[in-house]
């Protein structure tokens, strides 16, 4: 094996190994920026439901009230 072949196979081997996990830590943490964003747009989409129901329920007791 020559040396451009030892080359070419070393910057291969870099390149699937170390290049891929060299920001290891800021991909970690956009991560868990990401899982906590959407954590949070989960529990607002929950919590806006609930609201909606509730008003849409409460909107339908008023106008029994009034119809009888």
């Amino acid at each position: 094996m020559g040396k451009h072949e030892i080359r070419l196979r070393r910057q291969r081997m870099s390149a699937r190994g170390s290049d891929r996990y060299r920001n290891y830590n800021a991909v970690l943490k956009q991560h868990g920026n990401e899982k906590r964003i959407k954590q949070i747009t989960r529990i607002f989409t929950f919590f806006l439901l609930i609201a909606l129901i509730v008003i849409i329920f409460l909107a339908i007791t008023r106008w029994e009230k009034k119809t009888n």
